[in-house]
């Protein structure tokens, strides 16, 4: 499932202290958030890291795939209704000998910290 431009689009690609990080705008009308959850919506964590993943692809020009979740630790919920706009960005992509990628990301709103992730991507 693709969730860029449906779940969320991206407004712009920066740097933050030389790691590349996202700008992106929450679509609160997306149809996950009349199921997830009626009256409370927020953004499923599955959502969460394939909007990480489909972010990285962007910044490698490349398709990648999740291998391994070694650490994913949701600190905020996201609702749609509270917070439209995110920053995804990834102070951690290291390229192994095998090829794969160790990756962190995190995904804020000001100082709200969301979501930090550590995985492995092939």
């Amino acid at each position: 499932m693709v969730l860029q431009d449906n779940l969320f689009s991206i407004i712009s690609q920066v740097q933050e202290g030389g790691q590349p990080a996202f700008q992106v705008q929450i679509n609160k009308e997306w149809p996950i958030y009349r199921a997830h959850f009626p009256g409370h919506p927020i953004t499923p964590g599955v959502c969460i890291v394939q909007m990480i993943q489909e972010l990285l692809e962007v910044h490698l020009g490349r398709k990648v795939s999740l291998r391994k979740a070694k650490n994913v630790k949701y600190l905020a919920i996201i609702s749609p209704e509270e917070v439209s706009e995110l920053t995804v960005s990834f102070p951690k992509i290291e390229e192994q000998e095998d090829g794969s990628l160790k990756v962190q990301a995190q995904v804020a709103s000001g100082e709200t910290l969301f979501t930090k992730l550590s995985a492995t991507f092939q």
